[in-house]
């Protein structure tokens, strides 16, 4: 399936510059950003050696709210998605899907959407992308 150079690409561990840390839900926690996702990806697998499609993404949530100090009108919006990543792997196609959550606040509501489906879709698809990495590091390469 995997060269020897893929297999050892997916084995060797993300440079720790490439981990930022933020704070959520009042623990530290550690990501990648989603655009550095994509340049593994392309790294590991070449950038016309994978796919990326998003087969299901639906709105969970939408809801008015205050932004700001100043209390500005808004909206809250939340998405989930689901995202299938295909690597083409040799004769073969190896398949992962994974799951993500989005969520957007802004005064006008189709930013409010437009944010929240994208981060949706770009957590899903690490979420997909960390399936082929090593079981060790996954709480930190890809999330």
């Amino acid at each position: 399936m995997f060269t020897v150079h893929q297999k050892a690409q997916l084995s060797a561990p993300l440079a720790r510059s490439n981990v930022k840390s933020r704070s959520q839900g009042g623990r530290s926690v550690s990501y990648i950003e989603g655009w550095k996702a994509v340049d593994e990806a392309n790294r590991i697998f070449g950038f016309d050696g994978w796919t990326r499609e998003t087969t299901e993404i639906k709105c969970v949530a939408e809801r008015d709210r205050e932004i700001g100090q100043q209390k500005h009108p808004g909206f809250s919006v939340s998405y989930i998605a689901k995202v299938k990543v295909v690597v083409f792997a040799g004769d073969s196609l190896v398949t992962r899907e994974g799951v993500g959550a989005g969520h957007g606040i802004d005064r006008d509501l189709g930013q409010a959407h437009e944010s929240a489906i994208k981060e949706a879709e770009t957590d899903a698809m690490k979420r997909a992308l960390m399936t082929f990495d090593e079981p060790r590091d996954r709480g930190v390469i890809w999330l």
